[in-house]
């Protein structure tokens, strides 16, 4: 095999494993079932009835669509055969940072330009599930993988025209350009007037009967970016929320190209900040909502605390329905979260836990019934923090 197709194969298990990752709510097991081995006879057979072992249920019963080789794909000189892939695992570390050496083109700011990109470059009308905007996570650190995997990923739950589904967009670098077609792996190929090369998808499986359809485009950019996005949902295709061309238009926004730095002073987080305290909520925050939210905290007064990234970055994650930035800064890593959760209980010495008991923490009411809270990872003045947590306009009355 040459070094395209090598480099080819490598795509398709990485994209594999994205959408693995994607799609999976549990682990998919096949097994195969042997017929016992009969032992051997010490005494002379006796002549009974024999009788059949009921069959062993089968867990899981995957089906998807039949391959048809040789086959054509539109844009594609050449068809490769499909082959057989191969699964593996692969686990990321516990805390994951914005400034993974893997991945120097990324970072907590251009996560944030870039998950700005994305609201912008989806539909309008779209809308998100619980409030759960996707933003761009820190590339983990994985173990025990013998190639570069530096692909940051935001995903949702969505709406769009009736249709309900999941949605998830991933970025990455790569130097060996676009994959050979592979049969079953690739509806169309289409390249662009400036070498952009867009290859789409719309396929299915059934797993013990259920059927869910998905639908996939990947751009592959000739600065180096990959920009893939998926959809998925229940049923036929025409379930899924969106449509190639909707999609299209995502991969190809130029807000989510690798090879262009965020400005200078540019918001962001150093780490994904769903751990942290009180960052639940009851409401659901729109993308103009927390637009507003991180706005004012642009404008914020932090005094000697000097964060690193900028304030100005409240996001929602996966985990947690609240908003929350998590940066450094003089007094350690310094969290700001928005939520509409009532004021803790102060903590007393029989209920310190954790590493919070360390730093300082502040809560401050909103008048439209939001809590702001704002905390240091070691002591710090309470009225520094109030400060921040009384921004003008961090509110959204």
């Amino acid at each position: 095999m040459d070094e395209q197709s090598a480099s080819g194969r490598r795509d398709v298990a990485i994209t594999a494993l994205v959408i693995t990752s994607i799609v999976a709510t549990g682990v998919i097991v096949a097994g195969l079932t042997a017929e016992p081995e009969e032992p051997q006879l010490t005494v002379q057979p006796v002549t009974t009835t024999p009788v059949t072992p009921a069959p062993l249920p089968e867990d899981y019963v995957v089906v998807t669509p039949e391959v048809t080789y040789p086959t054509t794909v539109p844009g594609c000189d050449t068809v490769e055969e499909p082959e057989e892939l191969t699964s593996f695992a692969a686990f990321g570390t516990e805390s994951q940072s914005y400034d993974n050496p893997i991945a120097p083109w990324f970072s907590g700011p251009k996560a944030h330009v870039m998950s700005g990109a994305l609201i912008e470059a989806l539909p309008s009308d779209i809308e998100f599930t619980g409030g759960r905007i996707p933003y761009f996570d820190p590339i983990p650190v994985y173990d025990d993988v013998d190639f570069v995997m530096d692909s940051t990923n935001a995903s949702s739950d969505v709406s769009l025209d009736g249709k309900s589904g999941f949605l998830s967009i991933a970025v990455s670098r790569t130097s060996d350009g676009p994959p050979p077609c592979v049969a079953g792996q690739i509806d169309e190929r289409s390249t662009r007037s400036d070498g952009t090369v867009i290859d789409s998808q719309t396929t299915w499986q059934e797993v013990n009967g259920e059927r869910t359809s998905n639908r996939s485009v990947t751009a592959y950019v000739s600065d180096g970016s990959q920009v893939s996005v998926y959809t998925s949902a229940a049923g036929e295709d025409t379930a899924l929320p969106m449509s190639v061309d909707q999609l299209t238009a995502v991969v190809t926004d130029p807000g989510l190209r690798t090879s262009v730095a965020p400005p200078p002073g540019t918001p962001g987080n150093t780490t994904e900040c769903a751990s942290f305290i009180n960052a639940e909520t009851s409401m659901a925050f729109s993308p103009s909502d927390i637009e507003r939210l991180n706005r004012a905290l642009t404008g914020a007064e932090t005094g000697a605390l000097i964060p690193n990234p900028p304030l100005g970055a409240l996001r929602a994650t996966s985990w947690s329905s609240g908003l929350c930035q998590v940066v450094n800064s003089v007094a350690g890593m310094l969290t700001i979260s928005v939520s509409d959760s009532p004021v803790p209980e102060p903590i007393t010495p029989d209920r310190e836990f954790g590493s919070y008991v360390s730093g300082t923490t502040v809560y401050v009411p909103t008048q439209s019934g939001l809590l702001v809270t704002v905390t240091t990872e070691n002591r710090w003045a309470e009225e520094d923090l109030q400060r921040i947590a009384l921004t003008p306009g961090l509110d959204l009355t």
